[in-house]
């Protein structure tokens, strides 16, 4: 799941909500140094829970086979915005979506292709799929996004890009797996 929206994705966990959840007191100079770890932190979480954590646009992709049905990884999506199929240069042509279905969009999302949609010279390509997904957080996820960032503000770890995020607690992981979405890991020819 890569977010693709043109506006930032939002902090789920704010600067103010954080210093309130920890009884602390954030200062100026911390805020930003805060900011970062707050971001970093529902990063991990979005990853971990296969959970947009905002409404926006977001792209996946997958290769192409027999199928026509396809469980999308993340909740809730509702709507699919684009489809695009790699050419013989591996190079992305858009598609039409005329009779290109979202099932079950809230609960277990499902793209659905119509009978032939797929050109005979699809094998092995890869399908590239823009949906509009996300909603409100489900209340685990900010309490995870709090535990992960206090951990790491108390550990006075930094996150900087290009390094992997360091390990997260029990507690924040056992939060993680109640928000976390698993979808069936078929597809179906139909």
């Amino acid at each position: 799941m890569r977010y693709i929206g043109t506006d930032p994705l939002p902090l789920v966990v704010s600067v103010a909500d954080f210093a309130a959840a920890v009884h602390g007191i954030v200062t100026e100079a911390e805020e930003l140094a805060l900011t970062a770890l707050l971001a970093a932190a529902q990063d991990v979480v979005a990853t971990a829970t296969n959970t947009p954590l905002a409404p926006g646009l977001y792209e996946f992709t997958y290769p192409l086979g027999g199928w026509r049905r396809w469980w999308i990884p993340c909740r809730p999506v509702t709507a699919i915005t684009g489809l695009a199929v790699t050419d013989d240069s591996g190079e992305f042509v858009d598609r039409d979506a005329t009779g290109v279905m979202l099932l079950q969009g809230h609960d277990e999302p499902q793209l659905l292709l119509p009978d032939g949609w797929l050109a005979s010279d699809d094998a092995g390509r890869v399908l590239r799929v823009q949906v509009e997904a996300g909603a409100a957080a489900s209340p685990a996820i900010p309490r995870a996004i709090i535990m992960m960032a206090q951990e790491w503000r108390l550990s006075d770890i930094t996150v900087t890009s290009g390094e992997a995020a360091p390990r997260a607690s029990f507690g924040t992981l056992r939060l993680m797996r109640q928000a976390r979405y698993l979808r069936p890991q078929i597809t179906a020819g139909c």
